[in-house]
């Protein structure tokens, strides 16, 4: 299962590198025909602003299945273990909770706005704004699995890069 994740987080990253090559990219070619030849690419900048989302939102998964967010483990530290995983657990039950709505509301304005299109590029926005629900269904996956993790004492993603260990403590 690690593997798994660790292969699936590793291909994440390899998109989100794809998807920052790709904007730099368009933008780059975008100043260059603007200046140097007067055709700008009317369509790069709003294709840039889209991935750029799909980039954000992807990123933030890559940061969440690494562990990588910031986190104030002051209490957590000093806690006694037992005490430190309940405290663990009702973060990550909060952090659920919030990907759910951001599942079902990110869904709902899919829906409302589907039939809109982009000015420049005439598609619906529905392939761009998809990006909440989609990665904030995928978030809330991996928070799941952090909790059943943090249930059965293992350390959370990227502890080993920490001060502070769960499995240290009295």
């Amino acid at each position: 299962m690690l593997i798994k994740y660790s292969s699936l987080s590793r291909m994440l990253e390899l998109l989100c590198a794809t998807i920052l090559v790709a904007i730099i990219l368009m933008i780059f070619a975008n100043v260059v025909g603007r200046y140097f030849f007067h055709a700008p690419l009317h369509w790069s900048d709003e294709l840039a602003q889209y991935l750029f989302l799909w980039l954000s939102y992807l990123g933030a998964l890559a940061a969440l299945m690494k562990g990588r967010h910031y986190s104030v483990t002051l209490l957590i530290d000093v806690l006694p273990k037992p005490m430190a995983i309940a405290v663990k657990a009702i973060s990550h039950i909060i952090v659920i909770t919030i990907f759910a709505i951001l599942v079902w509301y990110g869904w709902k304005m899919v829906n409302i706005l589907q039939f809109q299109k982009t000015p420049a590029l005439r598609m619906s926005v529905y392939y761009f704004y998809i990006a909440l629900p989609v990665t904030s269904a995928l978030m809330l996956l991996v928070v799941v699995k952090q909790l059943f993790d943090t249930l059965r004492g293992l350390p959370s993603p990227g502890a080993e890069e920490a001060d502070g260990y769960l499995d240290e403590r009295p």
